[in-house]
């Protein structure tokens, strides 16, 4: 877990929002104080107060002299504004590249819709590439699809040889053909690279954010929470990466059928994957549905916009589109 004030203000903001989205957090609620929170961290306290700080900066959260840290008053759960300094710094780089400001939100707009980008994600389970597909349309805005896959028992992506790995990632699916980018996993790195190598497709191989467990869940597991699965199998790499965290006792799997749903706690913290979800098809999900988390890691996160600006600007001088008359 990264210990810098920064690191630890997004896990604390991320934790806030989410939770007030979900309902397990109100405007008044009180937060894990910084002391509590330093040895789960393994960071000395006061990271933690400069952290919630900068929070309360933000207006999410209000530190009570001897009284403690809690969610700020009228606080919706809705995504913060930017600070003045990010928008200020982003402003002061456009003109210092000649760019005037009434012109930049034209030229950003241009970097990533110039062209319509197309991704194929391929992943061990259906639980991975819902979420990955759905964070790739909503955060990135690519239009996306996983994979077909073997079905369970087979050794999907397995073979070893070129032609036997080709085939097992679908190489000459049109989808594939179509895809102007495939992104994957580690553990199908080898074999998704060689199709890239085969077709001229840029690779990507999607990381999580190392805090995502060390922090996020961290907070998360303070207290039961009901994770519902497509794949039992993302079940059991859940459990393996939770597995040294606190309160790992606290996590729940849940298969995806109505029965399983039906018996979970009408106050529990639930999260339900994006497969799960396809699988239910509005079953009705009791508990306080957390909403979906951000998992890409900033390598990967960094490696798909630099993809896509790299696609639209070679688009836009190329393209129709010509650039804001000076």
């Amino acid at each position: 877990m990264d210990d810098r004030p920064e690191a630890l203000r997004e896990v604390l903001q991320r934790h806030v929002l989410r939770g007030m989205q979900a309902g397990t957090l109100r405007t008044g609620d009180r937060l894990p104080s910084a002391r509590e929170l330093a040895p789960e961290f393994g960071v000395d306290h006061r990271v933690i107060v400069a952290a919630y700080r900068e929070l309360q900066a933000d207006g999410l959260v209000e530190l009570r002299p001897r009284g403690g840290v809690y969610v700020a008053a009228g606080l919706s759960g809705e995504r913060p504004l930017p600070s003045v300094s990010w928008v200020t710094d982003l402003y002061m780089q456009a003109v210092a590249r000649g760019i005037p400001i009434p012109e930049l939100p034209d030229w950003l707009f241009r970097s990533i819709a110039s062209r319509r980008l197309r991704a194929v994600i391929i992943a061990g389970t259906a639980d991975q590439a819902a979420g990955l597909c759905r964070e790739l349309q909503d955060d990135f805005g690519l239009e996306t699809s996983a994979l077909p896959r073997r079905e369970p028992g087979t050794d999907a992506m397995g073979a070893t040889d070129a032609v036997g790995a080709t085939d097992a990632v679908g190489a000459d699916d049109a989808a594939i053909r179509r895809a102007d980018l495939l992104v994957t996993t580690g553990a199908y790195e080898v074999e998704v690279r060689r199709v890239g190598d085969r077709l001229a497709k840029p690779v990507i191989v999607a990381t999580v954010r190392p805090d995502l467990i060390d922090g996020e869940w961290r907070l998360l597991l303070r207290r039961p929470i009901h994770v519902i699965v497509a794949d039992p199998r993302f079940g059991v790499l859940l459990r393996q990466f939770v597995d040294n965290t606190a309160g790992a006792d606290n996590l729940h799997i849940v298969p995806a059928t109505p029965e399983a749903v039906r018996a979970i706690p009408e106050d529990a913290a639930t999260y339900v994957t994006r497969g799960a979800r396809e699988r239910l098809d509005g079953v009705p999900i009791p508990g306080r549905i957390l909403p979906p988390a951000r998992v890409l890691s900033q390598e990967t996160t960094r490696e798909i916009v630099t993809f896509i600006v790299t696609a639209n600007l070679a688009a836009f001088v190329q393209g129709p589109l010509r650039r804001p008359e000076r």
